[in-house]
């Protein structure tokens, strides 16, 4: 039992000398942070002054706020220290610093447990521990802060369920738990608070169901949930008005239709419902005067798009691909949505023209209308400078007089430019090609029914990464300007009817992985400076009329072949070098019907990775190889 008299003496003693009381306060606090210091590491420079015998007064130190009020010792409010290298585990001393209100420690490599004492911090109403390597669960400890009114702990490695109790808090304005490994469900604390108006649990693991209190809450302006694996309908919206602005559902495995309610949420901004399963039709979105974003790709929905989304003049990104969407786009497009920065309508049944008015929306830098039913000719692009991307692959467009092509010298900033599978017809322009904007790392016109010769400009665009020519009627010799392609990554010019020989300055293309030459007319030998493409992994020369032979130096340079190497129904003579069994990685080998003579080497027995070889058609003679049976691929 402890005397009254005692503690009577107790107080007394700190009423009347309270610098014992604030030096035991302000010792409390620097050994916390000493404490903190020596637990930490990788962070000499940010904590160099942390130091007691060099600077007594810790609230001068790096990173350290303080509060302070006459007569009593400084109180530590405020830890700050972003991306300052910062490494090891936040101890639990930390808890010692009992004033604080903020903790903000992100970009840093903290790993290991977030410690539960932190719950003991009363205080405390901002805590950021976001892009750190923490792991473990979140403390349920920290549902008992009653004053946190923000928290992020994004991008670490934390696991298992969100804690019951983390909404409580009647302050809590903003939490973010994204980038993570959290499963489990939302809780009701989060979904039911009354002060909360940022959420976000992206790319987590989480499931259930949306609860409808939490797309109904009076306060809630962003909810940001993609990414996970919530299921069930989209509850209805009945809370009205609402402050919802941004709402991002997708990735997830939601079933059931777009709630028609949605069309009320008068202050919405962005809507991203897509990569889910939902069906029926879009609902009638025309109130949404303010949408800037919508999102409703990689669904099952059908029918055709309600009118009223084509005439959001404020819309930049609308995104409708890999639907059952049909019907055709207004003619007036362009000007009812002059805005659109981003449009995605791939992989549905939209027909008719892509409109010419397009022009008008001046800002564009992504059209993706693939593998639908289009028609018409490819219009022009000459107002869109910011244009990036064009993928109006597998539909039935036409050329006309290749407008769009000369049209693009505009486009500075063009990187990928696909309209291959259409009905492009016609020679292409020389003065066309060299005009196009040395931006362009991708050019595809394959299947189409381009004639005539590839110009020699081609060679100008110097940034190409891949160029995809095949399966159209481009005819005489293959232009040697390929050569100055020094980026070209893949290459084909197949299924045409290219004569002459293989140019020597393909062998200039260095970082060359696929070359596809196949089903022409071209003849001499095979280019001894294709050894030079020592990055090859697939190489077609099949179905053309090359004669000579087999160069064991370029099957020795060309050890790098994986996928494939087929020179079949050829002329190619003499027996089959040595070299073959250098190509220890190759899975597919084709030599068949050619004029090959002698024997199989026993080499080839090096090529384990083969699945497929095909040798027949030709003149070998003598036994195969014993060294074949160790080809258990085959």
């Amino acid at each position: 039992m402890v005397c009254p008299m005692l503690v009577a003496i107790f107080f007394l003693s700190l009423a009347l000398n309270p610098s014992s009381s604030a030096d035991s306060t302000a010792d409390t606090s620097r050994d916390a942070l000493l404490c903190l210091k020596s637990r930490l590491h990788g962070a000499t420079r940010a904590m160099v002054t942390w130091n007691h015998t060099t600077s007594h007064d810790f609230c001068t130190w790096h990173g350290v706020s303080c509060a302070r009020t006459p007569r009593r010792a400084p109180l530590v409010v405020a830890l700050d220290m972003e991306a300052e290298g910062l490494a090891g585990e936040i101890p639990p001393c930390i808890a010692n610093l009992t004033s604080l209100v903020r903790i903000h420690l992100p970009n840093n490599r903290l790993s290991g447990h977030i410690p539960p004492e932190l719950g003991r911090l009363s205080g405390l109403r901002y805590l950021n521990l976001s892009f750190n390597a923490l792991n473990g669960t979140i403390p349920f400890t920290l549902g008992a802060l009653h004053n946190l009114s923000s928290l992020d702990l994004g991008d670490n490695g934390l696991s298992g369920e969100i804690p019951a109790l983390l909404g409580s808090s009647p302050a809590l304005e903003y939490i973010s738990l994204s980038d993570n490994f959290l499963d489990g469900e939302i809780p009701q604390s989060l979904a039911n608070s009354s002060s909360l108006c940022y959420l976000s649990l992206d790319n987590n693991s989480i499931n259930g169901a949306i609860p409808a209190s939490l797309l109904n809450s009076s306060t809630i302006m962003e909810i940001h949930l993609w990414h996970n694996n919530l299921s069930g309908a989209i509850p209805p919206f009945i809370m009205f008005p609402s402050k919802l602005t941004d709402l991002d559902l997708s990735q997830n495995s939601l079933s059931g239709v777009v709630p028609s309610s949605v069309a009320n949420l008068s202050s919405l901004t962005s809507l991203d419902l897509s990569h889910n399963q939902l069906q029926g039709s879009i609902a009638d979105l025309g109130k949404l005067a303010g949408l800037e974003s919508l999102g409703l790709s990689y669904n099952s929905l059908s029918g055709i798009v309600p009118p009223s989304i084509y005439n959001m003049s404020s819309l930049n990104y609308l995104t409708l691909a890999s639907n059952n969407l049909g019907g055709t786009l207004p003619s007036d497009m362009g000007i009812t949505v002059p805005n659109l920065q981003t449009l995605s309508m791939a992989n549905n049944h939209f027909v008719g023209d892509i409109p010419a008015s397009l022009q008008n929306a001046s800002g564009m830098m992504y059209i993706h209308m693939a593998n639908n039913s289009l028609t018409g000719v490819v219009p022009s692009f000459s107002s869109m400078k910011n244009l990036e991307y064009v993928m109006l692959y597998s539909n039935h467009l036409e050329a006309g007089d290749w407008t769009f092509f000369s049209s693009l010298v505009n486009c500075t900033q063009l990187l990928k430019l696909n309209v291959g599978e259409n009905n492009l017809s016609g020679d292409l322009p020389a003065n066309s090609i060299a005009n196009l904007p040395k931006s362009l790392t991708a050019l595809t016109l394959r299947s189409n029914n381009i004639s005539g010769t590839i110009p020699l400009e081609i060679g100008n665009l110097s940034s190409l990464s891949m160029l995809y020519l095949d399966t159209n009627l481009f005819m005489g010799p293959i232009p040697f300007t390929l050569g100055q392609l020094r980026n070209l990554v893949q290459l084909s010019l197949s299924k045409n009817k290219f004569s002459g020989e293989i140019p020597l300055s393909i062998g200039d293309l260095h970082q060359l992985e696929e070359l596809y030459l196949h089903e022409n007319r071209l003849s001499g030998s095979i280019p001894e400076s294709l050894a030079s493409c020592q990055n090859l992994v697939a190489l077609n020369l099949s179905c053309n009329t090359l004669g000579g032979s087999i160069s064991g130096h370029v099957l020795g340079s060309l050890n790098q072949l994986s996928w494939l190497l087929d020179l079949s129904h050829n002329q190619l003579a003499m027996s089959l070098p040595l070299e073959m069994g250098s190509l220890i990685n190759l899975g597919s080998l084709n030599i068949s019907h050619n004029n090959i003579t002698g024997i199989i080497p026993s080499t080839l027995g090096n090529c384990v990775q083969l699945e497929s070889l095909r040798l027949e058609g030709n003149l070998l003679q003598g036994s195969i190889p014993q060294s074949l049976a160790g080809l258990k691929a085959i």
